[in-house]
């Protein structure tokens, strides 16, 4: 029996915009998702991740053709040595925490302890943004980065080799995850905003330029620990990503309601359009904006950002 564990991740600054060969700002969580390989007499893939309801019945069928992928990747034949995959661990299965990247992650590691394969990082790296691909069709890599080598990632997609720097520093930020309790389809929405940037070509340069200045400015804030520079950035990251259209009314709401119990920043991560966001507090207000959520209708959970990667355990 193998088993391994990768964290999920949070993108500060940069979704969407990452797309389109823009730098984003990403971060590994301090909840993971868990991957036990066991010998078994048929290939079998049991997922006990607890979940945003509906989450895995809407992603099954993208979970199937990943787990291939990984294999295909690898080199493994599930027919000739067939393996029993169990996933589980504490990070809950929803649009925009990294769910699918530490899946793939974690099943990589432990699928290359199992078979004795002696991969390193950077290619359990490959592996993993391999198997994101049943997920996205064409992903841009950043989520597969950081649960593979966790900690900040400053992040920039190339046509050849994307560009994966550590942000190297010691800081644990407390955040407040809200769930819209809506789960995004991540090559969807991303094909819907190439749509919209094919008719409105200088609306998107006004807000790819603006976005530009924005995250190397979040970037030196981030090294130099300014929280309150952090939030404000987060904030005015949000109004881009609503002015590309994949905000939505819950996400306004969660928003609106972080900033209004004390949050020093909050906007959305991941697709939008449903999904999760994140509100940046200090530890005194966590448990503030964690409640405010709860007492609305959402789901909330406090995190800490920065934890380690990709791990055999």
């Amino acid at each position: 029996m193998s088993k391994a564990s990768a964290p999920g991740k949070l993108i500060l600054f940069g979704e969407h915009f990452v797309v389109y060969g823009l730098p984003a700002i990403a971060t590994a969580i301090e909840a993971r998702t868990t991957a036990i390989v066991e010998k078994a007499d048929k290939y079998f893939l049991e997922d006990n991740r607890p979940e945003t309801p509906g989450y895995k019945v809407e992603k099954y069928g993208q979970q199937i053709d990943s787990v291939k992928r990984i294999f295909k990747a690898m080199g493994i034949d599930p027919n000739k040595t067939p393996v029993k995959i169990n996933l589980g661990g504490d990070l809950v299965a929803a649009s925009g925490v990294g769910a699918s990247a530490a899946s793939c992650a974690a099943i990589a590691a432990a699928l290359n302890d199992y078979f004795g394969l002696g991969f390193d990082k950077e290619k359990l790296n490959e592996i993993a943004y391999e198997g994101e691909k049943g997920y996205h069709g064409v992903p841009s890599g950043i989520d597969n980065s950081c649960s593979t080598f966790g900690g900040f990632i400053w992040f920039k997609k190339e046509p050849e080799n994307s560009t994966v720097s550590h942000i190297d520093l010691e800081l644990s930020l407390p955040m407040v995850i809200g769930n819209t309790g809506i789960t995004s389809n991540t090559s969807k929405v991303v094909e819907e905003v190439k749509k919209e940037k094919e008719k409105n070509p200088e609306k998107f340069k006004t807000i790819f330029d603006m976005y530009t200045g924005l995250v190397g400015d979040a970037r030196a804030a981030i090294e130099r620990k300014d929280l309150d520079g952090i939030g404000q950035l987060m904030g005015k990251n949000h109004g881009l990503l609503r002015e590309l259209g994949v905000s939505c009314k819950e996400l306004e709401e969660l928003v609106d309601i972080a900033l209004k119990n004390g949050a020093l920043g909050a906007k959305l991560t991941g697709t939008g359009r449903g999904g999760l966001m994140i509100a940046l507090v200090e530890d005194k207000d966590s448990r503030k904006v964690a409640a405010a959520f709860e007492n609305a209708g959402y789901k909330s959970q406090i995190t800490k950002i920065g934890a380690n990667g990709v791990r055999v355990e």
